[in-house]
Formats: structure tokens, sequence, C-alpha cells
């Protein structure tokens, strides 16, 4: 995924899509915008503290370090 560029549906893809709104947003794919662009940070995301989603949290991760 290095050569391509992160879009706001691949973070979503990732997060668990529960649009809970503990993280201040109305969804997830709000959140997922506002990680992308730097607003907002993944302990933002209370599902993604999970060890169910711990590796969707590391994928999260990775993508936003090679942006």
């Amino acid at each position: 995924m290095s050569d391509q560029k992160i879009s706001v549906f691949d973070i979503y893809e990732n997060l668990p899509q529960t649009n809970c709104k503990n993280c201040g947003e109305s969804n997830c794919m709000a959140f997922a915008e506002k990680l992308l662009n730097g607003q907002k940070g993944i302990g933002g995301c209370a599902g993604l503290r999970e060890t169910v989603f711990a590796d969707k949290r590391k994928e999260i991760l990775k993508m936003i370090d090679e942006k």
C-alpha cells in the first residue's frame, strides 16, 4: 500500500464501525476522516482499544505512518 494514497475508506474499513460516538464524532466515517487528516488520534476510538480489534488497530497505524 506504500505507493498508493491512503483514503478515508481504507481507514474506515478497519474501524469497528459501531458509530458509538464515543470519539466525539457523529459516526465512524467522520472519525476516519479526522484520523486521516491528523485531527484525531487513534486512541479516540474506544472500540480499537479492545483486544479483538488489535490487528485492525495495527493496520490503521501502519497506514497512517506510511502516508
